[in-house]
């Protein structure tokens, strides 16, 4: 046993040193100043090399073993549910409820068109909720509950689907953006929604409907595998009655909701203005794995009504998981190590919102650029004692603070806390030193940001396609229906879905890529967790300042380089000199889900621009 592992380790160094030797031959050359300095560069640069081509041979070696061994038996043992369709005889132009958007971009406004807009909103939750126990989706099955957490004034919190409809007046058809409380929405659980909105589209003109989730992590199970998966997959290998995982009556409930929240936004449609600004909220969000490579901004669209008694509405978009209620891991039972908490919550959007709702204002969230960025809550947290609950609360308040008062002078800040009732305790706290040390008022400091007019230009077009599923992992959550994904088998045994992208034009200043998944933000941005990659990071590709809304038509997972893909190991922080325990790509399509997604995003974009 010592003899092979000795060969193993001997192997993986072999290979290392190889790999640091490739990148030093293909650096250029670089003049230094003393031979000190060569040194202590080369020093660095040798044991920076050795420890990134260490992670990547590692974590090769932990993708073979997990996707092509264990993954890969489990798909050929376990057979497919009845609901796996023939990949051959799949003709996608045939597959309903796909909205493409726009046959034509326009660059300016269409003579003295305006803006028209139309917010609505409704419950999700089911009609049973309460009675029935729903799975809490995110960490572990099996973990239901049958209570929302409430707020401080007594409030229950409620799960939303939350609408916007849009018209820039040019007579080209209005377009839908349905932001959800859940996890992710599977492609064919979107189409099941747009199916329920397809007299409401026809009649209204719609071209494009998008379903976005907020992404809480202390929703209701959308994505199947935290409820029975046990139970779901045993029952579709021994039954051709297909079972689901995510349980129908919620479906139902995000079909029925979805359709309340449309009808009324299209009710409320009212000309106006409509501004865009954008902020750095880099001290609120991080990313929490290497290589560090994310959008710090937050971005904002503000709709003003001609009619001064309609509601203005206050669009916003970044990357963060809402996830600070997530680990409220009560341990209330001497008899249990960890008992899970069960309460389910809408996490920091409730909050969120409720500011915006205090000061006058409708609110939408769309998931952002989310990669594996998370928030930091060292700001918000201001040294107070609380819960992980308590914690999504003050994130979301401050949040909200700070999206009401981006363009404001510190004076209409100071109002505006008064006004919304002081929900971070400015008066509480900041006069207390000695007791909260840490406490920080929102508005110190905060920079004022210009609110620039938006010209009525809305743009839009997507594209659908088949993309391989090349982990086996979601191959065997799809191909038992354990997971919503509609599954496609080819004859050489290979599994796809149907997914979709988008390019997104909001005037001149929102130039929106609608991603399917999470994003890495290096496919972004470019640097270093760029290079290996086989395209041209989209924002160099473009030579546009693109931002990209995860999450969007789909739930794909994860979405890396192929050059640092890992299903679990260890991505080289360089900036902490440590290695980041990394398993996000197990949530994934695979290795060529990168290609497929960004390939097919500068199809479209390429033939509108």
């Amino acid at each position: 046993m010592k003899k092979r592992l000795m060969v193993i380790v001997s192997v993986i160094l072999c290979v290392s040193i190889l790999a640091t030797t490739g990148v030093y031959a293909a650096q250029t050359q670089t003049e230094y100043d003393s031979v000190e300095e060569y040194v202590a560069e080369a020093e660095q640069d040798d044991s920076t090399n050795t420890k990134i081509a260490l992670s990547k041979v590692l974590n090769k070696l932990s993708n073979v073993f997990i996707n092509g061994i264990l993954g890969k038996a489990l798909t050929m043992i376990i057979p497919d549910s009845a609901a796996v369709a023939d990949y051959e005889e799949f003709d996608i132009e045939q597959y309903s409820d796909f909205y493409k958007g726009m046959d034509e971009f326009i660059d300016e406004p269409q003579g003295d068109k305006v803006w028209s807009l139309g917010y609505g909103k409704a419950s999700v939750l089911p009609a049973d909720f309460g009675t029935k126990k729903y799975a809490k989706g995110a960490y572990l099955p099996y973990v239901f509950g049958t209570e929302m957490y409430a707020d401080e004034d007594g409030n229950e919190e409620d799960l939303m689907a939350r609408v916007v409809v849009m018209n820039d007046g040019s007579g080209r058809g209005n377009v839908v953006f349905i932001a959800i409380d859940a996890m992710g929405l599977a492609n064919a659980d979107v189409r099941r929604i747009r199916a329920g909105l397809a007299e409401v589209a026809e009649k209204y003109n719609i071209v494009s409907i998008n379903v976005s989730c907020t992404h809480i992590h202390t929703g209701i199970d959308s994505q199947g595998v935290w409820t029975d998966p046990v139970g779901c997959i045993l029952n579709n290998i021994f039954s051709d009655e297909v079972r689901y995982g995510v349980e129908r009556s919620f479906i139902d409930s995000l079909v029925a909701g979805s359709k309340k929240a449309v009808e009324d936004a299209i009710a409320d449609m009212t000309t106006g203005k409509l501004y865009y600004s954008e902020m750095d909220i880099n001290d609120y969000v991080w990313d929490r794995t290497a290589p560090i490579s994310y959008d710090p901004n937050m971005y904002k669209l503000e709709f003003v009504p001609a009619d001064a008694e309609k509601t203005p509405t206050i669009i916003t978009t970044f990357g963060c998981h809402p996830e600070s209620a997530s680990f409220d891991w009560a341990s209330a039972d001497p008899d249990k190590a960890v008992s899970f908490d069960k309460k389910f919550s809408a996490d920091f959007i409730w909050y969120t919102e409720k500011v915006m709702n205090r000061a006058g204002y409708n609110f939408i969230f769309l998931q952002g650029n989310v990669s594996t960025v998370t928030s930091a809550r060292h700001y918000t947290g201001d040294g107070i004692d609380h819960t992980a609950h308590l914690s999504a609360i003050r994130y979301g308040y401050e949040i909200g603070y700070m999206l009401l008062g981006m363009s404001m002078t510190e004076d209409e800040r100071i109002a505006l806390n008064e006004a919304t009732g002081d929900l971070l305790g400015v008066a509480q706290y900041s006069n207390k030193p000695d007791e909260y040390p840490d406490y920080t008022i929102w508005y110190d400091g905060m920079e004022t940001v210009e609110a620039v007019e938006v010209k009525p230009v809305l743009n839009i077009m997507l594209k659908q396609f088949t993309v391989r599923i090349d982990n086996n992992i979601i191959v065997l959550l799809g191909k038992t229906s354990c997971a919503d994904n509609f599954v496609l088998k080819d004859d050489s045994g290979r599994y796809y879905t149907v997914t979709e992208v988008g390019y997104l034009e909001i005037g001149d200043e929102m130039k929106v890529f609608m991603s399917p998944g999470e994003i890495f933000g290096e496919l972004l941005l470019g640097g270093s967790g760029a290079e290996g990659f086989d395209l041209k990071p989209i924002r160099e590709r473009t030579g546009e300042d693109i931002i990209i809304m995860d999450l969007m038509n789909d739930a794909a997972g994860y979405v890396a380089n192929p050059a640092n893909f890992v299903m679990a190991g260890l991505q080289y922080n360089e900036e902490s000199g440590e290695f980041d325990s990394d398993t996000w790509c197990l949530i994934s399509y695979g290795l060529g889900a990168a290609t497929a997604f960004v390939g097919n995003f500068y199809e479209v974009y390429d033939s509108v621009r």
